[in-house]
């Protein structure tokens, strides 16, 4: 077997001409892939390459308060106070090059892996993860930097596509509507490949099936096409529709990667640096009401604060579950007016999170509802179940992007309502190694 002498990925470090610009970052060395395990061992790269950008998501929303006392808070307060324009130098800057990183690996993949290995069902698994690690890692890039997808907009700035091997190329920031469609066309892709339904427990951070249909509803509900997102939900519970019953005795928290109902345990949503400078906010507390489950089991009160139980470890990373299915099938039916089917996936999420007297009641509430309020209930819905697993700042920035103050070391910094810092600005290391990124 070849020897991989891939090195990592370097940023390069002198000023770029105007005829010769890169993404900012070069390869040291080269791959040579030569067998399936090479090419898995560089899947599993680009998973690991992967960054943790949602657990600093949530320092910008509703969901958390900055702890001043803690020595990570001079880290993180200026995300926590949205100043993406002139931070701090000790500021954590928002990952931009990992997500390149990722991406070359796949590219890598996908360039060669036809050559070195000849048909075979794992040698189609492995390009299939390849091309919708791809897609999803431009998509993240997407839902930091750019604006929400819409048929008025597709003309605005997009991200840099990588989809090749070459340092000669520029990466001026393609449309909107041509990084939507990349991501698309490699999602279709990926998709017709994929020979595993469904990963085993512990191989769960790869994509499967089920988590190719579980990322295609996600792209379909912040793009706002409500039936194809409700669609492809619906094929990802066709494999398995099983939730966490947080009612029966040691359940499994449903963010575990070994939990019932977990389909992609990838992405670090709660690391050390944010658990360790914020408290849980009142905000996010007043959501749940008597008898959610939720509360106890989501959170822990420490001294007068609240500290978070789903993250701090490996084993509660997350980026596709059941329940964040059954809250799409349940927004999409809710938007095209199918109200009984909105309610019938709404209300199977809450028999399983609230006691059996509060569910009676909860049930009873809804079906009293209107479109707009029952629409207002699974947003609600989505707030409480998904908390601190970096979902929130995207619905906030997809649906009504209201105004939210944060105050921190005597600063008190309002986000406006429609605020144009709703769009991350490219971190400025990556400006200064790729000018293009503001074109």
């Amino acid at each position: 077997m070849k020897k991989i002498i891939y090195f990592g990925l370097v940023m390069t470090a002198s000023a770029l001409t105007s005829c010769n610009k890169y993404l900012d970052i070069q390869p040291v060395g080269t791959v040579i892939p030569a067998s399936e395990s090479d090419f898995r061992g560089l899947m599993t790269s680009s998973y690991t390459s992967f960054p943790a950008h949602k657990s600093y998501l949530s320092l910008r929303t509703d969901e958390l308060l900055l702890d001043e006392s803690s020595t990570d808070a001079a880290r993180t307060k200026d995300i926590y106070l949205w100043n993406d324009q002139n931070p701090d130098p000790t500021t954590t800057a928002y990952p931009y090059l990992a997500f390149y990183k990722s991406i070359f690996y796949t590219n890598q993949i996908i360039s060669t892996i036809d050559e070195k290995l000849s048909g075979s069902a794992t040698v189609d698994q492995i390009k299939g993860e390849a091309y919708l690690m791809r897609a999803y890692a431009h998509f993240e890039l997407l839902n930091l930097y750019s604006e929400v997808y819409s048929s008025s907009n597709m003309g605005l700035r997009g991200i840099p596509l990588s989809t090749k091997i070459d340092l000669e190329q520029r990466f001026v920031p393609a449309t909107l509507g041509d990084s939507y469609a990349q991501v698309l066309s490699d999602m279709e892709k990926g998709s017709a490949l994929l020979t595993v339904d469904d990963q085993v427990k512990g191989a769960n951070y790869r994509f499967s099936k089920r988590a190719a249909y579980a990322m295609s509803s996600r792209v379909h509900l912040y793009r706002g096409e409500w039936q194809a997102a409700v669609e492809a939900a619906q094929k990802a519970l066709a494999i398995n529709d099983k939730l966490v019953d947080l009612n029966a005795a040691a359940s499994l928290l449903p963010n575990d990667f070994e939990s019932a109902e977990m389909i992609m345990a990838l992405e670090k949503v709660s690391i050390p640096e944010v658990r360790s400078s914020s408290f849980i906010s009142p905000a996010l507390l007043s959501a749940y009401s008597d008898g959610d489950l939720r509360k106890g089991r989501y959170f822990q009160k420490r001294g007068g604060d609240y500290v978070s139980l789903k993250g701090g470890e490996n084993r509660f990373n997350v980026s596709f579950r059941n329940a964040d299915l059954y809250l799409t099938i349940a927004e999409g039916n809710a938007r095209l007016g199918n109200m009984a089917e909105a309610l019938k996936y709404l209300s199977a999420l809450k028999k399983n999170r609230f006691t059996a007297d509060a569910y009676t009641q909860e049930a009873k509430a809804d079906a009293n509802l209107s479109k707009e309020q029952l629409l207002d209930a699974v947003l609600l819905e989505r707030k409480r179940e998904l908390a601190l697993e970096g979902l929130r700042w995207y619905d906030l920035k997809r649906t009504t992007r209201p105004t939210i103050t944060h105050t921190s070391f005597g600063r008190t910094v309002t986000l406006q309502q429609n605020d144009p810092r709703y769009v991350i600005r490219y971190p400025q290391e990556a400006i200064n190694n790729n000018p293009d990124l503001l074109k």
